[in-house]
């Protein structure tokens, strides 16, 4: 169904891109922190004429599109109940955001998160979604709205989605649509398997590869669809390898992501596809691992991003490593992050924030002698409200050296002894940037340390680092974050007695096996969907999957490492120490959040209160797992504020 765009008046203006600077002052607002950015999830078109963002100016969220050269908004549309997460041009006058919300729907016990392709036809100032009244098309799937190329000189996109034969819908296979943009009108042109899980094409858009994964006997294949169908690539594997992330641009080959051979990081090798040889490395780093892979909307690939605390790149395209360095050079300091370019690379769009900004867009036009400030990503905080943020490092009690950012105002440093909190990050198999961390930021600019421990099972730091914290939930994983507490307590930066820890995700876990495992050393403990019964977490799993599915054999040896246990899990599962807190607990979760159900938070609250503990959980009617909606994060963050307001000393703050 077409819908038209509206958009208000209060957008216009928002639309002329700008970079306002907030009043210097003694302390920025709670909700400046807590707001979802102003601007955020911005790209560029293919010419460089056009610029789209999501808008959260004066109280509306949108997605807008603005003309550079006349800062004129083009077209635009609210955001409505829906989350964006990626925008992709196709060209200049054809938008693509993909969106999701829970939902639920046909094929599925309970809710699950839905998302979809909104196109925007920027001519026409119509919205609408893409790939929605497929005949064969199965209703209910998650991740719909991938695109994996164009054909036709841009008039179609190819979208991989679930579809079935049978008039019930029932026995859905992981096909190829072909959905033109000025009807939307859609056509399966590839069929999919039970087993399908990954499609490739070429620069023509034209099918090269697809992917398999048999989850009953662990049969990975690739398979080459340049004439007659073959098997390129073939393996047994109880869950999924990297596998391919992109095809060459001139070669009818795909770009394979492994480990060399004794080797910690990810490197990328090639995989011709007429004769399934694997060569390489052809990108790689002894000291870092490949993170993300820059790559066009045929998957193309051109280049990586590396891991670690400061993003670094390295590109096939000497002159464009060279680019890149300069741009860093110039914004050394900070974290810089290439967000979208243009066509050939010569208009680049950076993201900076962090050591002495809020965040900022900026545009590097190819031949400029001066970067273009796009957009203030959070314009009520100004650059001397920046709390400083360090990279150190520390030993673990067996000696391990664990990494970690440290965000604390100088005058704290000065005085010692000062309140602490402890922001262990979810995943856990993730790790915090250096950059502007909205919940540190807040904490820090009201004069409290803030430590942001990468314990061992955090990726970024080498595929040995993560695998070391298998089977150590509850176990080195948790001492690793005691570890740095102790750290600071014997430094004499922090007070041992005003310590609270915040965690979301597994950093919920942490805080509550914080709270049930170590409870004098913690004041107060807050979990943001955290996970609370292990047991209870791995056997829903098991239903939604079955037992035998890679997901459920992932997640096992994740918690309980090579030797699963399942009587081992009863013991780190914080809701089984509940007589043992001795720290009131604040508990959040969005009623709907599907990574981490919120009966693990309300099973938590019935322990806690049954051993008559302090604790309260707040419900967020709306909300997924990742505080996606403007209003339940400023919820969250006012809670969380006042919570540990109300259990630590205030600090002493000098302006």
């Amino acid at each position: 169904m077409n819908r038209r765009i509206l958009v208000s008046a209060a957008l216009v203006a928002t639309a002329i891109l700008a970079a306002p600077t907030a009043n210097a002052q003694q302390l920025a607002p709670l909700d400046a922190y807590g707001a979802i950015p102003t601007v955020s999830l911005m790209v560029i078109s293919p010419s460089g004429k056009r610029i789209a963002y999501r808008s959260t100016a004066d109280g509306n969220d949108a997605i807008l599109v603005v003309d550079l050269e006349s800062k004129q908004l083009k077209g635009g549309f609210a955001v409505g109940e829906f989350s964006p997460r990626t925008l992709r041009f196709i060209d200049d006058d054809n938008l693509v955001a993909i969106a999701g919300r829970t939902i639920q729907a046909y094929g599925y016990r309970g809710q699950f998160d839905y998302s979809g392709a909104l196109h925007l036809d920027v001519r026409r100032q119509e919205v609408r979604n893409l790939l929605q009244m497929a005949p064969d098309l199965y209703p209910g799937q998650t991740g719909l709205g991938q695109i994996v190329g164009t054909t036709d000189n841009g008039r179609k996109v190819l979208m991989p989605a679930f579809h079935s034969d049978k008039p019930t819908l029932e026995d859905p296979r992981y096909g190829v649509y072909a959905v033109l943009l000025d009807n939307h009108r859609a056509r399966l042109v590839k069929k999919g398997s039970q087993s399908t899980i990954d499609w490739f094409v070429d620069a023509a858009g034209d099918m090269l590869a697809r992917v398999d994964f048999q989850n009953h006997n662990n049969q990975y294949r690739i398979w080459s669809l340049r004439g007659e169908r073959s098997i390129v690539y073939e393996r047994t594997t109880g869950i999924p390898p990297i596998g391919p992330l992109g095809v060459m641009s001139t070669e009818h080959a795909l770009v394979f992501g492994a480990r060399p051979r004794d080797a910690d990081v990810v490197s990328l090798y090639r995989l011709g596809l007429d004769d399934g040889e694997l060569t390489g490395p052809i990108m790689g780093r002894d000291d870092a691992g490949v993170e993300v892979v820059q790559t066009d909307l045929n998957r193309v690939v051109y280049g990586v991003q590396y891991s670690g605390f400061l993003p670094t790149y390295e590109f096939f395209d000497e002159s464009l490593n060279q680019r890149i360095e300069r741009i860093q050079d110039e914004l050394q300091g900070t974290s810089v992050t290439l967000v979208s370019w243009s066509d050939g690379f010569r208009d680049l769009v950076v993201q900076t924030s962090g050591g002495w900004n809020s965040g900022y867009y900026l545009l590097f036009a190819e031949g400029a002698k001066e970067p273009e400030i796009l957009a203030a990503i959070r314009p009520e905080i100004a650059a001397d409200q920046v709390v400083p943020t360090e990279i150190i490092s520390y030993a673990a009690r067996d000696g391990l050296d664990i990494p970690a950012l440290l965000t604390v105002r100088p005058e704290a440093v000065q005085k010692g002894n000062s309140p602490l909190i402890v922001i262990p990050h979810g995943g856990p198999e993730s790790y915090d940037r250096f950059e502007f961390d909205w919940l540190a930021q807040y904490f820090a600019s009201r004069g409290y340390v803030v430590l942001q421990p990468q314990f061992r099972g955090s990726s970024g730091f080498g595929s040995a680092f993560a695998r070391a914290g298998r089977g150590e939930w509850g176990g080195k994983m948790q001492s690793d974050i005691d570890d740095g507490v102790e750290f600071l307590v014997d430094s004499g930066l922090v007070d041992p007695e005003q310590i609270c820890i915040v965690g979301a995700s597994y950093g919920g876990y942490a805080a509550l096996a914080a709270g049930a495992f170590s409870p004098g050393l913690y004041r107060c403990v807050v979990s943001i969907a955290g996970v609370a019964d292990l047991e209870r977490m791995l056997k829903s799993d098991r239903r939604i999957y079955g037992r035998d599915h890679w997901v459920v054999r992932y997640w096992e040896r994740q918690v309980g490492g090579q030797d699963f246990d399942w009587d081992a899990l009863e013991a780190i599962s914080p809701i089984n120490g509940a007589e043992d807190f001795a720290a009131p607990v604040l508990l959040i979760h969005g009623k709907k959040d599907t990574v981490v159900p919120i009966e693990q938070s309300t099973a938590m609250l019935d322990a806690l209160r049954r051993a008559k503990k302090d604790v309260t959980l707040i419900e967020l009617e709306s909300e997924d797992h990742g505080l996606s909606y403007q209003a339940s994060r400023l919820d969250t963050l006012r809670a969380v504020a006042a919570f540990v307001e109300k259990h630590l000393q205030a600090p002493a703050l000098t302006h």
